[in-house]
């Protein structure tokens, strides 16, 4: 038997309140974000104050005292450690078990000759109707667009659930369906819940039910040298983070999924107290990533697009709000998204980033990082917003909102 960890201490999780049934008392339901460990565990409001209590500090004495001189009750030592083990067992303690488990997640990963995307119906489609939906979703039934001569370098797309993303979606690829093919995609996602406080790229081809998209590796190691760092170290990030393969997915149904070759990087946030630069110290700086992939793509001639796969605000009572998704919240979140993006358009990414940052992000932007670095890399491009779109469910106290961009060459 594994041994118990000496103080244990929590991974970051999700925790909800359910209702009990017939007897109405209070659960919780806790969960990890990071889907590292897999299902749910159901607690009792005692069960969660222990829990609070795990914090890498206390032991489990400690947390026996603190127990009592909260509840003034008793924890039995065996019930602890039944916990404590279960737990751990499951993954949800940072501990040398997760570790090893985590490890060997990452090689396998590593090992694999692809990223794979899970099946069609992991993204709402019945088995071989995946490009029907994505069809569907883009021109809902009229022709593909004429061709546009404008260069579209960049594009802002959401990276919601293609339902709920689907007015923004449609914007955004359109002009791709218009528009000169590109040869390579960088594709800049959000680090919802990875490991590293940098950028992350992943050398590895993805795999989607459309097809094998290949990744770009020369030019993936023409930036980590420029940039004088490595951008794969945790390249795990990408198994579980969707933000990248829900614009791949468009792209192969629009251009083909073996004509065109990807750049699949995740972005930090960068309204933290340590802006562009990551808060540990270790990896790229945003800025400076931004400005090398610019420089980069200006060098060689590859016809290339950039796309952020971006959300904005996260909001309600799923998110900590203490508001319903009424339509004055739901307005006053729209003023506030487009006070932001009206300052991308007219003045740029540091402009923008500045107007989150004075707001302390209250809204919860998620996605800044890839839109700043973007924008970073297109510094001549014309920005221009082709629609804004909120999704949201007022039952479930969630909404999230989103903006169709185009970035055309100057």
């Amino acid at each position: 038997m594994t041994a118990l960890p000496d103080k244990p201490k929590l991974r970051r999780v999700e925790a909800f309140p359910v209702s009990d049934g017939e007897a109405r008392r209070p659960l919780y339901v806790i969960r990890d974000p990071c889907g590292l460990a897999q299902g749910l565990i159901t607690l009792s409001p005692v069960a969660m104050l222990i829990l609070s209590l795990m914090d890498g500090e206390n032991d489990l004495l400690d947390i026996q005292e603190l127990f009592a001189r909260h509840t003034l009750q008793l924890l039995p030592r065996q019930q602890l450690e039944d916990m404590v083990r279960q737990l751990d067992e499951a993954h949800f303690l940072d501990s040398p078990a997760f570790e090893a488990h985590y490890n060997s997640l990452v090689e396998d990963y590593r090992a694999a000759p692809a990223r794979v995307s899970g099946g069609e119906e992991s993204f709402g489609a019945a088995p071989g109707q995946m490009g029907t939906v994505i069809r569907q979703m883009l021109f809902d039934g009229q022709d593909t667009p004429g061709r546009i001569n404008r260069k579209l370098v960049g594009l802002v797309a959401p990276h919601l659930d293609y339902p709920r993303g689907a007015p923004a979606y449609s914007k955004a690829y359109r002009l791709v369906a218009a528009t000169s093919p590109p040869r390579r995609v960088i594709i800049l996602g959000t680090n919802h819940f990875g490991q590293s406080s940098s950028v992350v790229a992943t050398r590895k081809d993805f795999q989607t039910p459309l097809g094998t998209t290949k990744t770009d590796g020369p030019f993936i190691e023409s930036l980590e040298k420029r940039l004088g760092t490595g951008l794969c170290e945790h390249e795990f990030d990408h198994q579980r983070e969707h933000s990248v393969e829900l614009q791949l997915l468009i792209l192969q149904h629009l251009l083909g999924p073996e004509r065109f070759e990807i750049v699949p990087v995740l972005c930090p946030d960068v309204c933290g107290p340590t802006g562009t630069a990551p808060y540990d110290g270790r990896g790229a700086d945003l800025h400076e990533f931004g400005e090398a992939v610019g420089e980069l793509v200006r060098a060689d001639g590859t016809p290339t697009l950039i796309v952020a796969g971006a959300d904005l605000s996260h909001v309600g009572g799923q998110f900590g709000d203490q508001r319903d998704l009424e339509a004055t919240f739901l307005q006053e979140v729209e003023r506030k998204d487009r006070e932001a993006l009206d300052a991308l358009v007219s003045q740029g990414c540091e402009a923008f980033v500045k107007v989150l940052k004075a707001r302390e992000n209250d809204t919860r932007v998620c996605s800044a990082g890839c839109i700043y670095a973007m924008m970073t890399a297109l510094p001549g491009g014309r920005p221009e917003l082709l629609t804004y779109h909120q999704a949201a469910n007022p039952q479930a106290g969630n909404g999230v909102t989103c903006a169709a961009i185009a970035v055309w060459e100057k």
